[in-house]
């Protein structure tokens, strides 16, 4: 009977090698095949996973980021056209005011307002036409009406992209037109065209082999493996004409509206406080409408300007607004605006006292 602390604690018989003490150990074999240390791939897993989620983020920031970039800078593209435009009516050259972007952002957040609700309703209209037209498609009887009006799209997009060009060509015809005429027949004149073809080309696919129709035939051709190519570099082109006419109509559209409120400006001119303005030096020639006065103890003549303890300030000019002040430099003008008018530009410093009257 074997007692437990032999059990617990063999001893190897006396002719027993080493070797061969060693050989029941065997049982460790799992551990070299267990060599690879596969357990460290759950480490390299996590370390897969933090970089992808540093990358998710960094897409997400950059999808956040680029549009904000977008929408300002044409914030302040658009803030410029249209604020040059304004203070040209008046004789401004808004370069030489030197606004700052934040007023140039302010600026164009009221340009924008027409044109972005125009693009969001032709997307909503757009849409609309789109289901519509996807639902004619869908059955083979409507196949007529669908082909009558691809071949209408077509039509007025030909149309639109010879009124394009012809605005383009013509310097006159693009001066007199009404604002983006030629940029907007610009952009959806090849988009129309293109979205015709795409129609025609989903009816030339349920006709049958022998159809007599070569326009169907062509549309087949082009919507095929052969013509890929040609169809990428003509929807690239169509892209890009039709961002391009967006913009230039945009731009087109800030340039109106900055004439336009230089417009209401001027009309309403009257109804802004009067500033008066004393100054220590007289004004040279002053525009219409402007009346200059001497404060008490100013020399009645320029010339007397040795007399002491005359006052600092010596004129004050009335009838004047406020249009604009920027970069340390006061623009005013005649309270009546007229094409006599003319803007005076005054340094804001010590130099120039103002007073607003209500």
């Amino acid at each position: 009977m074997t007692s437990p602390d032999r059990a617990a604690d063999p001893v190897p018989p006396d002719d027993a090698t080493p070797q061969a003490y060693a050989a029941p150990q065997a049982h460790t074999a799992p551990q070299a095949h267990a060599a690879p240390q596969a357990h460290v791939a759950p480490q390299a897993h996590a370390g897969l996973e933090r970089v992808g989620g540093i990358t998710e983020r960094v897409v997400l920031v950059a999808n956040f980021v680029a549009p904000v970039t977008v929408l300002t800078s044409l914030l302040l593209y658009f803030g410029y056209a249209g604020t040059r435009a304004r203070m040209q009516y008046f004789g401004v050259y808004l370069d030489l005011a030197n606004l700052s972007n934040l007023d140039l952002a302010l600026y164009g957040l009221e340009v924008l307002f027409f044109p972005a609700a125009m693009i969001f309703m032709a997307l909503f209209l757009g849409a609309a036409a789109h289901g519509v037209i996807t639902w004619l498609l869908s059955a083979p009887e409507r196949d007529t009406l669908s082909l009558s009006i691809a071949a209408l799209m077509a039509t007025v997009g030909v149309l639109g992209v010879g009124r394009a060009l012809v605005g383009l060509l013509s310097a006159n015809v693009s001066r007199a037109e009404f604002p983006g005429t030629t940029p907007l027949t610009m952009a959806f004149g090849p988009a129309l065209v293109a979205y015709g073809a795409w129609i025609g080309w989903r009816v030339s696919r349920r006709q049958p082999a022998g159809r007599p129709s070569r326009i169907l035939r062509l549309l087949d051709w082009f919507g095929g493996v052969p013509a890929r190519q040609i169809r990428r570099v003509a929807l690239t082109g169509v892209g890009g004409l039709l961002v391009a006419g967006l913009f230039w109509a945009a731009n087109n559209f800030a340039w109106a509206y900055g004439a336009g409120r230089a417009y209401d400006d001027a009309l309403n001119l009257p109804d802004r406080p009067q500033v008066w303005v004393d100054t220590r030096e007289r004004l040279i020639d002053p525009p219409p409408g402007v009346t200059e006065t001497l404060l008490p103890g100013a020399p009645a003549s320029p010339a007397a300007v040795d007399i002491p303890d005359r006052p600092a300030f010596q004129y004050r000019y009335g009838g004047l607004r406020l249009l604009l002040e920027a970069d340390g430099r006061l623009y005013l003008v005649p309270g009546e605006w007229t094409e006599q008018g003319r803007t005076i530009v005054l340094p804001h410093d010590t130099d120039v006292r103002l007073q607003l009257v209500p």
